[in-house]
């Protein structure tokens, strides 16, 4: 390929990249509007946003598997089809069930472009220019990320919410066509053995159980149900874990977590990314429902959040690289801490520039954990681990997201219950603002209690590393 075919592969490909980022935040600005058009309790709304992560989280390992298998443009194309038109469906959709089952599909077709979009980069670009490449698709990532919340308010507000997944349309066709007519059709390599669909699907099952069972927890629970979820939860997680240890060729690499440290970093970053999705769910609902706001003033509220994660995460590394892992990420953490904690007393009467802080210190706080975590996690494990690590550290984000955003619906369903006996399953626009605030503030306070934890996390290998130290010197 020469420099020119490259680099318009390049736009082609990570066109995903930018659609699927958009999507994650541009959602958000919606759930307002979205609980008002539908009628929704918060128990039901957070399906708008989980469904697609938990799809993500589910078939990402299986999809993964099978792009080395079958050739990454077919399978990314495919992914890209089904991303495209269920952003259709979704725009066109008048129930809210339909809505909920095309955003399901839009995380299936999101699952299959991500698994591949970073191998074709690699696979296109030579080594001496792998990195800047690399590192424009962490620009995209952050554009679409930001663009995400102002992009949907302007379009609520002039076209109506459906015009937030059509937006995905033109620059899917874009991907489609320019991926066909630019990227190379990389072969797949056959598998040394039978690929793994038994614990493909036992991961997914454990996932939906589990966070299904979140999810209705948030809601009005039934006992059965419940029960039947939990005992097919922790049956199908036992059973992938067995699974995968006696495969010559499993899908998830377990044997790296009987590195103590190793697990602990990856679920100090579990809990992160479970930190994240509280400010990314909670605000724009507190924004609507508390302060009365139109989906453009809830873009523009969010984008500190946004804003104040892309300066910091350079910083973030940096610091990693010259002063260790440990210092910016119990900072980070301790940023997260007190910024939870202040959340815990917003109010209605709560000066906007205080919340326009708050979310600034929450993205700040996320720039400089992010890093360090990514880094002591690479450092437990073998160079020749690379590519299994990085396959973690994806399956450990989506999971945690889609976590992040069931454990907030269901912190501020209790909440609300606790304050008001019944009205925690009730359309979010009947509940009583106080109410809504005491239910708020509880969620917060569950976050301010992740933060807790993490802040131990942090802490825990850098105790155990001064402790070695001083009994070798004694010694």
């Amino acid at each position: 390929m020469d420099a020119r075919k490259r680099w318009i592969a390049f736009s082609a490909v990570t066109a995903s990249t930018f659609m699927v980022n958009l999507d994650s935040s541009i959602v958000n600005v919606a759930l307002p509007t979205l609980s008002r058009e539908f009628h929704l309790s918060v128990g039901a709304l957070q399906w708008t946003v989980s469904l697609y992560l938990l799809v993500i989280t589910a078939f990402l390992p299986v999809a993964s598997k099978l792009a080395d298998a079958l050739g990454r443009r077919r399978v990314f194309v495919t992914g890209l089809t089904i991303f495209v038109a269920s952003s259709m469906l979704c725009g066109i959709s008048h129930q809210f069930d339909l809505l909920v089952f095309a955003r399901g599909l839009q995380g299936l077709g999101g699952a299959i472009m991500q698994a591949s979009v970073m191998a074709i980069v690699t696979l296109m670009f030579p080594a001496e220019q792998r990195g800047r490449a690399l590192g424009v698709i962490g620009s995209i990532v952050a554009g679409g990320t930001l663009m995400g919340p102002i992009l949907g308010g302007l379009l609520i507000a002039a076209f109506g919410w459906p015009s937030i997944f059509f937006v995905n349309v033109p620059v899917g066709i874009w991907a489609i066509f320019g991926t066909l007519r630019f990227v190379p059709n990389f072969p797949g390599k056959p598998l040394t053995h039978t690929f793994d669909w038994f614990g493909g699907v036992l991961f997914a099952v454990f996932t939906v159980t589990a966070l299904t069972l979140l999810a209705d927890l948030s809601g009005t629970p039934e006992l059965g149900r419940e029960l039947g979820l939990a005992v097919t939860s922790l049956l199908s997680l036992v059973l992938f874990i067995r699974w995968e240890l006696a495969r010559p060729e499993p899908l998830i690499h377990l044997p790296v977590f009987k590195n103590r440290w190793f697990s602990v970093a990856m679920g100090a970053g579990l809990i992160y990314w479970i930190l994240m999705l509280f400010p990314s769910y909670l605000f724009p609902i507190y924004f609507g429902r508390v302060l009365h706001m139109h989906a453009l003033q809830i873009g523009l509220m969010m984008m500190p959040l946004s804003v104040s994660m892309l300066v910091v995460s350079p910083l973030g590394g940096y610091l990693s690289d010259h002063v260790g892992t440990f210092k910016p990420a119990l900072f980070g953490m301790l940023l997260f801490l007190i910024a939870d904690a202040v959340s815990a007393t917003l109010r209605a009467n709560t000066p906007l520039l205080l919340v326009a802080v708050v979310l600034a210190l929450q993205g700040a706080a996320a720039g400089l954990f992010s890093s360090p975590n990514n880094t002591e996690i690479f450092s437990h494990s073998e160079p020749s681990q690379v590519g299994i690590i990085s396959g973690l550290i994806a399956s450990e984000r989506n999971f945690g997201r889609s976590l992040g955003v069931t454990l907030s619906s269901f912190a501020l369903s209790l909440g609300i219950s606790m304050a008001g006996g019944a009205h925690a399953s009730v359309e979010i626009a009947r509940v009583p603002t106080s109410v809504f605030s005491t239910g708020f503030s509880l969620a917060w306070g569950i976050a301010t209690l992740f933060c807790v934890v993490n802040v131990v996390l942090v802490i825990l290998p850098f105790a155990a590393k001064r402790r070695h130290r001083r009994e070798s010197n004694a010694l």
